[in-house]
């Protein structure tokens, strides 16, 4: 993809992250979705400062936080959420086994415990990954992101086959309503990207969303 389709006004920067942010984070922003792990391309950054600065302004427009959860040479896996949303997703699952089996619901555990808990495992993870050492993948990062906890375990279970749809995730229960999350996920999307070329701000995107 070329980097002048990020440019859209005086600063590529702002551009880069709102395209993203539109691209793979509007479920997100517009509350139909707990979280999103995104990934930001280092080349596209014109200041490290400037980036966070952006990135910070645009989720509390939308009353949602950051925060890195692993930095590779060439880029930086942020996820994206909503609190009181992800709050609830967490003590939905507080007796799932994939969560409390790697600590993250002791009796001090907080939002933001889990989400530091995520950040280390994810991290090792991916340290791991570039040693060419494939385990330890973190996945309970797909109740954080709003996948069904059955799919997920399912996942794990077949070893990421057999699934009877795929989609923002591989389903294995339940595949109507997958497919009808889906379906909404992408006109979200679409319709985002589409009027981020039209020079609508995020805030406007998600004004218009809320029209239709």
């Amino acid at each position: 993809m070329s980097e002048d389709i990020f440019l859209i006004g005086e600063n590529k920067t702002s551009s880069y992250v709102a395209f993203t942010l539109a691209n793979s984070c509007m479920p997100t922003l517009v509350k139909q979705k707990p979280s999103s792990l995104v990934g930001f391309r280092k080349r596209y950054i014109d200041s490290r400062d400037n980036f966070f600065k952006v990135l910070m302004d645009e989720c509390e427009d939308f009353d949602c936080c950051f925060r890195v959860l692993c930095e590779a040479n060439d880029e930086l896996f942020v996820i994206i959420y909503n609190q009181g949303l992800l709050n609830d997703i967490i003590y939905q699952n507080r007796e799932n086994p994939l969560l409390f089996e790697h600590g993250y619901l002791s009796d001090n555990s907080s939002l933001d415990a889990a989400i530091e808990l995520l950040e280390g495992r994810y991290s090792r993870y991916q340290q791991n990954k570039n040693l060419g050492l494939e385990n330890g993948f973190p996945h309970e990062i797909g109740i954080f992101l709003g996948y069904p906890a059955g799919d997920v375990k399912e996942y794990i279970r077949n070893n990421g086959k057999n699934y009877i749809l795929c989609g923002y995730w591989k389903v294995y229960h339940n595949p109507e309503e997958a497919r009808r999350t889906f379906e909404l996920y992408t006109f979200i999307r679409k319709t985002a990207v589409s009027l981020f070329f039209a020079g609508r701000p995020l805030t406007e995107i998600y004004i218009t969303l809320q029209r239709v």
